[in-house]
């Protein structure tokens, strides 16, 4: 335990948190480790495990493919990962668990300091919890289904692998080192040291919070010496100096990565060129987000808050002022970025940081406000009672999200079968001595087989492997041919579909990821050669839409001509099928019951084995 009182409290309150979550996993479901983070994962962050093994054992040119040797490396965000790859190095599958009770200590020991500065010990205790529970607020108040509030949910932060988990910790470390700095000095080589490494870390796992931390930066300084910035800059270059090398030293790993990668990944991961068309566009874009009335206003209400908040001299004006700064920085961000930077990826995430950090400063500037003018001054035992009461709502709102999720009966039967069809994988000794290979449409098994040393995948999510896109196609086409799929299988696959408000094909997104990227900005080589619907639709949808996909008609023609006139050529036969029973392209597959014997049949995998490994048993 720790000498200081209020960090043993946090240490208390996160054994808490973080317990209820596995207690409740394991009482409901027996199941190995490898299954078991892959479906407790948060959203859809175990499709980053992959990543995470290739870093915590230097695999990232693994093409997961006989055939295939000396790729170009896996283009990685390093610092999203790299404690996470050091965890799953020393612990096992166990890693994966024990960094989320990590994270969530660090939250509130950061929110802790920062608050710590401004309230009592209690009450920044309190505080920091209640930051951590804003997302389950959310969620409680039933207000998740408003757009602008679920965006916290995701964006401020969560337990979701790379991102928020360790990213945001970055972020939230920056921010305390603006308020220590504020409240102390601000060149001090150690401070200067540590604002380097957190800016490097930011742009080595997302180069979005780097912006805005560089910006955030620059107005601070300008906040603290105004008109003599320059004369400050000039007379402490010498700590600039330092910092710029602890940056450098933080990025080189990720420079070395973007050097020797594989470029293809990188457009699969929804990078793309900002020439100056685009960039004219999107400058547009924002300043006509920026003139809408709406934002003005809560623009202009912000700046009066703080400008009333300083003209009245309100108690912790500091903390408010630094969270404006944050906002402000925010809203800078995207068009400094399109300014200077030749490339981009998905821009919707500055549009999110704009809401989420919006509202976060109005939340700071409601409780100073509050405080000041209520002359608040909670004693320890009120303050205790508001501890338990959101430790009892997060308990009580967990267990009920829980219960009603596992006992869902779809979600309950696959993770159960789930189970079953790996058990079956993982009993047989042999397929992980020998060169075995799987052949799945499944995401969850291609992540289940890389976490557990299956040595080749027959197919492969475009963003599990450095392979070039040509190479993916092909092995798509081989393993078509070898299912005795069709033509018309082949094209239905990759079909543009309309799924809620966007255009959107979970199959195209599996395996290419971003690459058919389509809005009013992008879309796949700049065509626009779509079905009248699709066309009118794309065109007119937001340059935000970075998460849409459709693939242009003459593509569709060259994918044809390829499954056609495709030769069997390198092709290894997988060792292990497992399909999804319900998926409609399962329906259409022919195997050869010759050469396989089926496993397993359920209701909803069917798992294949080849009839030599049988025979060798």
């Amino acid at each position: 335990m720790f000498r200081n009182k209020s960090i043993n409290i946090i240490l208390i309150i996160t054994t808490l948190l973080f317990s209820v979550k596995w207690v409740l996993s394991f009482y409901f479901f027996k199941e190995s480790l490898a299954v078991k983070i892959i479906f407790e994962s948060v959203a859809d962050g175990h499709f980053y495990y992959p990543h995470i093994k290739y870093l915590a054992f230097f695999e990232l040119n693994n093409s997961l493919d006989p055939y295939v040797k000396n790729l170009k490396l896996m283009p990685i965000p390093y610092a999203s990962i790299i404690f996470p790859a050091i965890f799953l190095k020393i612990f096992g599958f166990f890693g994966i668990i024990i960094i989320e009770f990590f994270a969530i200590f660090i939250f509130l020991l950061i929110f802790y300091k920062i608050f710590s500065y401004f309230f009592s010990n209690n009450e920044s205790i309190f505080l920091s919890l209640f930051f951590f529970m804003i997302p389950i607020i959310i969620e409680i108040a039933n207000l998740e289904g408003l757009t602008y509030l679920n965006l916290l949910q995701l964006e401020f932060y969560s337990l979701r692998i790379p991102r928020p988990l360790i990213p945001s910790l970055y972020f939230f470390s920056f921010i305390y080192l603006l308020v220590f700095m504020d409240k102390t000095v601000i060149f001090e080589k150690k401070r200067i040291a540590a604002l380097g490494l957190i800016l490097g870390f930011s742009l080595s796992s997302y180069y979005y919070f780097f912006i805005i931390e560089f910006l955030a930066f620059l107005f601070f300084l300008i906040y603290k010496f105004k008109f003599k910035i320059i004369k400050e800059l000039f007379h402490n270059y010498k700590y600039f100096l330092i910092s710029i090398f602890v940056f450098l030293i933080a990025i080189s790993p990720f420079i070395i990565n973007l050097i020797y990668h594989e470029s293809d990944v990188t457009e699969r991961l929804g990078t793309f060129v900002l020439t100056i068309e685009k960039k004219d566009k999107l400058i547009d874009y924002y300043f006509s987000q920026y003139f809408k009335l709406k934002f003005l206003l809560v623009l202009l209400l912000s700046i009066l808050f703080v400008y009333f908040s300083n003209k009245k001299k309100v108690s912790n004006v500091r903390l408010i002022n630094i969270f404006f700064i944050i906002f402000l920085s925010t809203i800078v961000s995207p068009v400094f970025f399109v300014l200077i930077s030749p490339q981009s990826g998905l821009l919707s995430n500055f549009n999110n940081a704009i809401f989420v950090w919006g509202f976060i400063f109005f939340i700071i500037f409601l409780i100073i406000l509050i405080k000041h003018y209520l002359k608040l001054s909670p004693k320890p035992l009120q303050i205790n009672i508001l501890i338990f009461l959101l430790i009892g709502i997060y308990y009580l709102n967990f267990y009920f999200e829980k219960n009603q999720h596992f006992n869902n009966q779809d979600y309950k039967d696959r993770r159960i079968e789930f189970q079953k069809v790996t058990e079956k994988l993982n009993n047989r000794k042999d397929i992980f001595t020998k060169n075995i290979s799987l052949l799945t449409f499944d995401g969850e098994l291609m992540v289940w087989a890389i976490l557990n040393e299956i040595k080749y995948l027959n197919l492969i999510n475009g963003l599990f492997s450095p392979k070039t896109d040509d190479m993916i196609e092909n092995d798509l086409v081989k393993n078509f041919k070898f299912l005795n799929l069709k033509e018309k299988d082949f094209l239905d696959f990759f079909k543009n579909k309309k799924r809620g408000w966007r255009f959107f094909n979970p199959n195209v997104g599996r395996i290419f990821g971003y690459r058919y990227k389509a809005n009013s900005l992008n879309t796949y080589k700049g065509s626009t050669n779509f079905e009248p619907s699709i066309k009118e639709f794309i065109l007119s949808s937001s340059p935000m839409y970075s998460q849409q996909l459709a693939i242009p008609n003459e593509e569709f023609g060259r994918l044809q001509r390829k499954f056609n006139e495709y030769k069997f050529i390198n092709f290894k036969e997988p060792e292990i099928i497992v399909l999804e029973k319900l998926k409609p392209i399962t329906k259409n597959i022919i195997i050869n019951r010759q050469n396989y014997s089926k496993l397993h049949d359920g209701n909803i995998y069917i798992l294949y084995l080849k009839k030599n490994l049988i025979r060798n048993e």
